[in-house]
C-alpha cells in the first residue's frame, strides 16, 4: 500500500492533492484520515494497486498496424510509424507530405484524430493502450515547450508560494506535466475538473 499527506485550505481540497500525488481518480479505493482540520491535512492510503500495465512490442506493433491501415484510406501522402512505446502508450508519427494536414492549426486536427484512434484502438488491441499521435515532429515540439513553459510556472509558483492552474489539458498532455516535475522536492502537481476541461495545478509542496 502507497500513503501520501497533503495540505489545502480545505479538506476537500487536500483530498484530491492526495489523489493527484498518487496518480489515481476519485474512484479508486483510498482511505482517508484527517490528521488537522485547519489548514487542512490528510493522510491517504491507496487500498488497491494493481500491476502497471505496459504495452508488448506484439500489441504496440498492432496498434501501429491498425493506425497505418486507418491513414492509407484517406486520399493523402501519408504514412503512420511506430516510435516506441511506454507503459501504457503507444507512440506512432505520421509522416509524408501531406502529414501536416493532418497536424492542423495548433494541433487542433492531430488532436481530434487522436481522440478517434484512443476510441478505437483499445477495441481493437487491449482496452488499456492509449495512443500518442504525433504528425510532422509537432508533438514533439509541442512537448519540449510543454516542459520548459511548465518548469518556469513551477519556479513562479515556488517564488510566490501560490499556486498555479494550467489551462485545460488532454491526458498526455498532463502526464508530461506529472512527470517533468514529479522529482522536484519544491512543488507538487494534481489534477481537478472534469474532461474536457480538466487541469493540472502545480502547488508549493507542504
Amino acid at each position: 500500500m502507497t500513503t501520501v499527506e497533503a495540505t489545502g485550505n480545505t479538506v476537500e481540497e487536500a483530498k484530491s492533492r492526495a489523489l493527484g500525488m498518487l496518480g489515481v481518480g476519485r474512484n479508486a479505493q483510498v482511505a482517508f484520515e484527517v490528521l488537522e482540520e485547519s489548514p487542512a491535512r490528510v493522510r491517504a492510503t491507496l487500498l488497491e494497486e494493481e500491476p502497471p500495465y505496459i504495452v508488448t512490442p506484439q500489441v504496440a506493433r498492432k496498434a501501429a498496424d491498425y493506425i497505418s491501415h486507418f491513414v492509407r484510406r484517406l486520399p493523402l501522402q501519408v504514412q503512420a510509424v511506430l516510435r516506441g512505446s511506454h507503459g501504457r502508450y503507444v507512440e506512432v508519427e505520421l509522416v509524408g507530405r501531406d502529414a501536416n494536414v493532418l497536424v492542423g492549426k495548433n494541433g487542433e486536427v492531430l488532436d481530434r484524430l487522436q481522440f478517434l484512434l484512443n476510441n478505437i484502438v483499445p477495441r481493437v488491441t487491449e482496452p488499456q493502450v492509449r495512443v500518442v499521435l504525433d504528425g510532422a515532429g509537432w508533438r514533439r515540439r509541442r512537448t519540449e515547450r510543454l516542459r520548459n513553459q511548465v518548469i518556469a510556472i513551477a519556479n513562479e509558483v515556488k517564488a510566490r508560494g501560490e499556486e498555479a492552474v494550467l489551462p485545460p489539458m488532454p491526458p498526455h498532455e498532463r502526464r508530461i506535466v506529472h512527470q517533468a516535475l514529479k522529482d522536484d522536492p519544491e512543488v507538487m502537481t494534481y489534477s481537478e475538473g472534469d474532461e474536457p476541461n480538466r487541469c493540472v495545478v502545480i502547488s508549493p509542496r507542504g
